[in-house]
């Protein structure tokens, strides 16, 4: 197939047959228009080979742990040639790769680049070499023009030159028509021509390709190599290049055959041809392979592999009938599981995440205004106004500073954040009290922070009040009797502590933080991997898909309850004094309604960046704002209202501080945990109808 229409069809006999073709590809090619047709001749130009090395491996071993990805390598590259390393995937071509970039440092051995053992960090080797990754490495934000724009300053090419140099490789790489295009946005063979303009941006001597012509079509891939011999030839740059394609192989100068980290041969193209007395280079280096490995190479005929396809059909149309499969949703869960345990990262993060964050909230968070710092400027000196004072530095919420010289000591020490209100005692104070004459007192307070000044204001005035009215103060002034004695008692919470609401509140926040994360994180990576194509290729429905991954992340929520209720009572020392198995309904309920918002999050999203971002806003906004942790549902009006009554959270915090301080049960929270059990059907439902349009 080539612009839409089919070139021809038939077995691939017949094909080759009919184009007088070695091979598949090269039917391909010749079945192409004629103006599409170019191919990029094999290189039969002779080697000067007194030519200085440029790469030069020796006994070069890489390891991982127990197992060796490459063994003991040994090759030389010299000046201008076109050495091919080829193997099949996973042999150990990438990593030597990296080895020669300094991107990974051999176990043992050495590797000399231009004559010098390679170093990691010297930034001078790296301006003499250009790397081409296989998946390209460009910046998908940026256009064309950006990303050659931005390594030529990376390189510090001189200012003067750098559009020139741009210009010249967007010639030789025929990419004027796609200058402005995001690179993401390129076809793979474009991008594949732009890798390598961004590889050789500075010039370099040396250029290393790791499998650059992966998944690219022949027509490309045959572009590309003439770039390639270009810069070999008439630039003299040294070009390794890993590939796995032997007609690629075929157009080196000389080559490496490698197996399992070690190299079996190397040699010219038609050397190893000839050594194995072989008809082409694919059946050399399986020649090769044989000899390091006897029946290494099992062949499997057309009739073995369909000896077994209808049986396999009849059982997978007979599954793919059921509207819902137990089995498949449990598959799901089950690789949900295995990829979580296997990032460990991740698991410590989906585990012991919410408990640092407890410990963090826990004591960070409090509305409880204590140690207040403060200094006197005593200006009577007497037994009057120093019991004033005492009334201070007897206060649980008060802690002195050393006294105040002067007024502008006073704004000095507020400003420095020093003190946080100063007391000024004026002349006569203790006179005017004693003969009954109105008293005052000057208090300088830091309103920076508008709580805290005041409840610093009402500390005050009360310890004021309390200093006029104690009957030992001596006044000729008389006391007059209250109508009545208030006493105020705080029910739940007699000592009026924060921790005793900061924590249970904490509790249902990183329940709905965390869970809702993970959950969004684990949909949106399905979609960046490309593995969602398999919710469309295969019998899963999109509940069994949703569902499925949602099961691992509701067993961790609740593994994350269990840790935050033991540090509750014995960390915090907040006892549980209402039903725990109402707060275990309450909470298995809850997290099932939190990963479902992360799911619905998920389906807007198309990277776990914008999911990560996009959740945590979405979900520590609401959950502190209107759901109860700062100001009562029940007060907010308006869309505040609707925020507050649409989010989880809202329905959940009375469930976990109910228990705690106030010794409810499944009486008392019946409606709140129905109202909470509405959310699953409805976040699920809407989850699957958005899923299957955002990837449309």
């Amino acid at each position: 197939m080539n612009n839409g229409r089919i070139l021809a069809a038939g077995t691939p006999s017949d094909l080759k047959a009919r184009t007088s073709a070695q091979s598949i590809e090269d039917a391909f090619v010749a079945l192409l228009p004629q103006r599409q047709r170019r191919a990029a001749e094999i290189v039969d130009l002779p080697l000067d080979s007194d030519a200085e090395p440029v790469i030069v491996a020796r006994d070069l071993t890489c390891r991982f742990g127990d197992f060796t990805a490459v063994n003991r390598v040994n090759f030389t590259i010299r000046r201008g040639e076109i050495f091919g390393f080829v193997g099949s995937n996973g042999c150990g071509k990438t990593t030597t790769m990296k080895m020669l970039t300094g991107l990974l440092p051999p176990s043992e051995g050495e590797a000399l680049i231009f004559g010098r053992a390679l170093e990691a960090g010297n930034i001078q080797a790296r301006r003499r070499v250009g790397y081409m990754s296989q998946s390209f490495s460009l910046y998908g934000e940026l256009t064309v023009g950006q990303n050659l724009l931005l390594h030529a300053r990376l390189f510090h090419l001189h200012r003067a030159s750098v559009n020139a140099r741009i210009a010249e490789l967007v010639e030789k790489c025929d990419l004027a028509d796609y200058i402005d295009d995001l690179a993401s946005a390129l076809p793979l063979g474009i991008r594949q021509r732009l890798s390598l303009a961004v590889a050789v941006v500075h010039r370099p001597e040396l250029l290393i390709l790791d499998e650059p012509t992966s998944g690219v079509d022949p027509v490309a891939r045959d572009q590309f190599w003439e770039l390639l011999i270009d810069l070999s030839r008439n630039q003299g740059i040294t070009i390794f290049v890993s590939t796995h394609f032997m007609n690629e192989a075929a157009r080196c100068d000389r080559l490496s055959l490698m197996h399992e980290g070690r190299v079996l041969a190397t040699d010219t193209p038609a050397g190893l041809i000839q050594a194995k007395g072989a008809t082409d280079l694919e059946d050399a280096f399986i020649s090769f392979l044989e000899q390091e490995r006897p029946g290494a190479v099992p062949a499997l005929t057309i009739t073995q592999a369909r000896a077994a396809g209808p049986d396999l059909q009849q059982e997978a149309a007979r599954r793919g009938r059921a509207v819902f499969s137990i089995q498949r949703l449990l598959a799901y869960t089950l690789r949900e599981g295995l990829e979580l345990s296997r990032d460990r990262i991740r698991l410590v993060f989906a585990l012991f995440g919410t408990a640092m964050l407890m410990i963090v909230f826990g004591f960070g968070i409090s509305t409880d205004v204590n140690n207040l710092t403060f200094a006197a400027l005593d200006r009577d000196q007497t037994p009057e106004s120093r019991a004033y004072l005492e009334e201070l530095r007897g206060s649980p919420y008060f802690v002195e500073k050393p006294p105040i010289a002067d007024y502008a000591d006073i704004d000095r020490r507020l400003k420095n954040g020093d003190i946080n209100a100063s007391i000024e005692i004026p002349p006569n104070f203790g006179v005017d009290l004693k003969r009954g004459r109105p008293v005052w007192v000057s208090a300088w307070i830091d309103g920076a922070m508008p709580f805290r000044a005041q409840t610093i204001r009402g500390y005050l005035e009360g310890m004021h009040q309390l200093y006029l009215s104690d009957p030992s103060v001596k006044t000729t002034q008389p006391t007059l009797p209250l109508p009545a004695d208030i006493e105020i008692r705080f029910k739940y919470n007699q000592d009026f502590d924060s921790v005793f609401a900061m924590v249970p509140s904490t509790l249902a926040m990183m329940l709905a933080l965390f869970p809702a994360i993970l959950m969004a994180l684990a949909v949106v990576r399905e979609k960046e991997l490309g593995s969602i194509t398999n919710l469309y290729v295969t019998p899963v429905t999109r509940f069994e898909f949703l569902v499925g991954k949602q099961l691992p992340y509701v067993a961790v929520a609740l593994v994350n309850f269990l840790v935050m209720f033991v540090m509750a009572i014995f960390l915090f020392d907040v006892p549980l004094k209402g039903s725990f198995p109402a707060l275990l309904v309450g909470t298995v309920i809850y997290v099932f309604t939190t990963t479902g918002y992360g799911m619905l999050i998920s389906t807007f999203c198309k990277s776990q960046i914008a999911a990560l971002f996009g959740t945590a806003i979405l979900t520590i906004l609401p959950a502190q704002q209107f759901s109860g942790m700062m100001t009562p549902v029940s007060s907010l009006s308006g869309t505040a209202q609707i925020i507050g009554l649409g989010f989880p959270m809202s329905y959940y915090r009375p469930i976990s501080v109910g228990t705690f301080t106030k010794g409810l049960g499944f009486a008392d929270l019946g409606s709140s945990i129905l109202l909470l059990t509405l959310f699953i059907p409805v976040l699920t439902i809407i989850s699957m109808l958005l899923l299957r349009e955002q990837e449309r």
